[in-house]
């Protein structure tokens, strides 16, 4: 986004810390409309919850849908790298090619919305945030495809979830 530091606006600057959750969900929400097509839908979510007994699969696994559990966390240098690599392009719908070439306004937006998440989550979690890409065994249906971040900050769990069905 032509080089424009999104953290350096104000909205970003002096959001209060327990507001910054919710507009990452906001963020996220747009995402998942502005990339659904006929039989593509994106599912991005973040949710939260205390670790207790730092026992962190424990705590991914009460995060996780009726039926998952965790199959694997590997640790990753960056949540902010992992998802800004991953979205859009990861999860652009096949339908309609022309709307998602380089430069085009639907892609521009949709990377512009994954700019602002990044500056969001770069206020939420510290860089000596803690980090794992989770990979979930299921005895039922999960998503298609998926890139699953785990981020520990102190004594709360975060668990991203970007998926896409189709």
């Amino acid at each position: 986004m032509n080089g424009f530091d999104l953290a350096e606006l104000s909205a970003v600057r002096n959001a209060r810390p327990e507001a910054v959750s919710e507009m990452i969900r906001r963020t996220l929400r747009v995402l998942e409309d502005l990339m659904e097509d006929a039989d593509h839908a994106c599912t991005f979510t973040l949710v939260d919850c205390p670790i207790i007994d730092d026992d962190l699969t424990a705590a991914v696994n009460t995060l996780l849908p009726n039926g998952c559990r965790v199959a694997k966390l590997e640790p990753v240098t960056s949540v902010t790298q992992q998802v800004r690599s991953a979205l859009p392009a990861f999860f652009v719908p096949i339908n309609q090619p022309q709307a998602w070439v380089e430069r085009a306004a639907a892609r521009e937006l949709a990377e512009a919305l994954a700019d602002w998440a990044v500056a969001l989550m770069r206020r939420l979690w510290p860089e000596s945030a803690e980090v794992w890409a989770l990979t979930v065994y299921t005895t039922t249906w999960y998503e298609a495809d998926y890139v699953d971040l785990v981020v520990r900050d102190d004594e709360r769990i975060w668990l991203l979830h970007l998926g896409v069905s189709d």
